[in-house]
């Protein structure tokens, strides 16, 4: 039971902290510096293209903190968490692939 517990606040501390802070920082605080390979001449949008993008990351941490307390309290068996997991770790990859679909240049 400990080792779970360790391993839930090690998921929040370093999974769902920085996807909260990192999110946030993109999608409201517009510091689209932080996103790799940023360039605002290959986008319709840039604005809409940076608040997608963050606002995705933001709800992956969302996400891996409810995995991760849910699993602390046992909730969820580990089997259910790692597929939890693997499911909401492709949602900032579907987002930067509608982003670019929706905002990238032709």
């Amino acid at each position: 039971m400990e080792k779970v517990w360790l391993a839930s606040v090690i998921m929040l501390v370093a999974g769902a902290l920085p996807g909260i802070v990192f999110g946030y920082l993109i999608a409201v605080k517009q510091q689209w510096s932080m996103i790799a390979g940023w360039d605002e001449s290959k986008l319709s949008n840039p604005a809409a293209f940076a608040r997608l993008i963050g606002f995705s990351l933001l709800a992956l941490g969302v996400s891996i903190a409810l995995i991760a307390i849910g699993w602390g309290l046992q909730v969820l068996s580990d089997h259910q968490m790692a597929i939890s997991l693997l499911l909401v770790s492709l949602l900032p990859v579907v987002a930067v692939i509608v982003a670019h679909i929706r905002f990238g240049k032709a």
